[in-house]
């Protein structure tokens, strides 16, 4: 079996990621089919999944370009393909996703359900840790979307910190959902979690650890 090579790669020194063609790349239409996504990759000896946002295939596939393209497989939002990479043995999960996608992931994880209102909190928590301010987290609390939260840090010049911070807090829910799913104290997977822009083209944060 070989090592996948899981460098990130982008396009240029803004961050811009590679409009690769995301053809093979799986894009399941439940969490059964995602599971079987899985499984078959499993199958094929590979040890890294690649879970990306319905509107970031391309950024997803040409961060990774040297993964093949079955390893890349759209997230369910249900986290079956999360679970399923644990029980079968994967050893690296990547997610590539907007705010939204980050926020609403990290939200479930902690609360069962990722409601509006759960993932303005959390957003809003992560605004005070990173120093944000109370004013600037009462305006993400009140934004009503991940999307006008975002924008509202990337005004404030807090877009950096916050960005990597709800990297870090989703790579930390993945890795408690895979080891809750194998009954185990720490996670069988290691999760890195990378935050794109609203426009897909845009790596604006990063977090997470590589597979030994």
């Amino acid at each position: 079996m070989t090592r996948e090579d899981t460098s990130m790669t982008t396009t240029d020194p803004h961050g811009r990621a590679d409009s690769a063609d995301s053809a093979g790349s799986v894009s399941p239409s439940g969490p059964a089919n995602a599971a079987e996504a899985v499984a078959r990759l499993a199958a094929q000896g590979e040890r890294t999944l690649v879970l990306y946002g319905s509107a970031v295939a391309g950024a997803a596939r040409g961060m990774l370009p040297k993964l093949p393209a079955e390893c890349f497989v759209e997230a369910d939002g249900e986290g079956a393909s999360l679970r399923a990479a644990a029980e079968h043995g994967l050893a690296q999960v990547i997610l590539v996703g907007t705010a939204d996608e980050l926020a609403a992931t990290a939200t479930a994880t902690a609360t069962a359900t990722a409601t509006a209102g759960a993932a303005a909190e959390t957003l809003a928590a992560i605004t005070i840790d990173m120093d944000g301010g109370p004013a600037l987290a009462a305006e993400v609390a009140a934004a009503g979307t991940a999307r006008r939260a975002y924008e509202l840090w990337e005004a404030a010049g807090m877009l950096g910190p916050c960005g990597r911070e709800l990297c870090r807090r989703t790579a930390g829910a993945l890795e408690r959902t895979a080891a809750r799913t194998v009954g185990a104290a720490a996670s069988p997977v290691a999760a890195q979690v990378v935050l794109v822009d609203f426009t897909g083209e845009r790596m604006v944060g990063m977090f997470g650890r590589m597979a030994r």
